[in-house]
C-alpha cells in the first residue's frame, strides 16, 4: 500500500474518532429538567382511613386515569380554597 494511501486512511480514522468523540459531547440525556428546590415536594402527610374508603379513592383515581397521591392532593388543595 502507498504510503499516500496509508496518510489518507489514518486521516479518515482520525476523522471518524473525532466525530464519535463529538457525539458524545452533544448527546441529549433525555428526560425532564431538575425541579427547583421550592418545587419538590419533600413534606409527607399520612391519614387513616377504612378499607371501603381506601378502595373508593382509588376506584376513584384509576377513573380519572391519576395516582391516588394526585387524587389525594387534588382534594387537599380543594379543600383549603375554602
Amino acid at each position: 500500500m502507498p504510503i499516500k494511501e496509508i496518510d489518507d486512511l489514518e486521516e479518515k480514522e482520525k476523522k471518524f474518532i473525532n466525530s464519535a468523540d463529538m457525539n458524545k459531547l452533544k448527546k441529549n440525556r433525555g428526560g425532564r429538567p431538575k425541579k427547583e428546590v421550592a418545587e419538590k415536594a419533600s413534606e409527607q402527610i399520612f391519614i387513616n382511613v377504612t378499607k371501603l374508603e381506601k378502595k373508593a379513592a382509588e376506584d376513584k383515581a384509576a377513573e380519572l386515569g391519576i395516582s391516588l397521591s394526585s387524587l389525594a392532593k387534588i382534594g387537599l388543595k380543594k379543600m383549603m380554597e375554602f
